[in-house]
């Protein structure tokens, strides 16, 4: 898949024209970042803004103990250290690296900005986006805080369906490429705490669950769920 159409796909731009995605890639850089490989670091200057474009990018923060908290595990098509956008003082809020092998479009923040000044149709649909995001992970900060673990657990599902989900009739197969461990780290959660929440769920007739996959299979009993604070 092209990079025009990656950027099409994505959240952020799908209501781009191809002019704005022309506008868009003139101001970008493709960036080849291998497994391991960090993009940048918490409170480092932030100069650039990120789209994943192939592989797998991973947003962490480290505690003072050294122990790694994962925010989020990014996929092609979504963007991420949005916040720089039009902050006075620009540093990274969190770390990022590579899981993969990956490509990621490296935006200039500056050039965005005076992008996004200067077409004000570029500018409406960026803030409406912008807003809308900034609404759902305050929501997600929320729960992840007081939620108890099913309200964190259907949370999480409703996101990764979101960007990872395949439809299947009225299911929602998603690919699970993280273990429990993993799963638990982003939840704030123990492992064993993850499972007796899955098996619930299962239980429940919300999921059914494999190794490497689960099937959402009522969405909307997930969401009111998960709504609940």
């Amino acid at each position: 898949m092209d990079v025009s159409t990656i950027i099409q796909k994505s959240e952020y731009f799908s209501n781009f024209n191809a002019e704005m995605i022309g506008k868009l890639i003139g101001i970008s850089r493709i960036v080849t970042v291998k497994k391991g490989e960090t993009l940048f670091f918490e409170g480092e200057e932030g100069k650039k803004i990120y789209m994943v474009l192939s592989g797998k990018i991973k947003i962490f923060k480290l505690s003072t103990s050294g122990k790694e908290f994962v925010i989020k595990i990014l996929k092609p098509g979504e963007l991420f250290a949005e916040s720089l956008l039009f902050k006075k003082e620009k540093s990274y809020p969190a770390s990022s690296d590579a899981m993969d092998n990956s490509r990621v479009l490296e935006i200039d923040v500056n050039k965005f900005e005076v992008l996004l000044m200067n077409d004000n149709q570029m500018a409406v649909e960026i803030i409406k986006n912008l807003t809308s995001r900034l609404s759902y992970l305050s929501q997600r900060f929320e729960n992840l805080i007081i939620g108890n673990s099913i309200i964190k657990m259907a949370f999480f599902l409703l996101d990764l369906a979101h960007s990872n989900g395949t439809k299947d009739g009225k299911n929602i197969k998603i690919t699970l490429d993280m273990n429990r461990e993993m799963m638990g780290n982003m939840l704030n959660l123990s492992r064993e705490n993850v499972e007796r929440t899955l098996r619930y769920f299962k239980d429940q007739n919300l999921i059914s669950l494999s190794k490497d996959h689960v099937t959402i299979l009522d969405i909307d009993k997930l969401k009111e769920m998960a709504m609940k604070t």
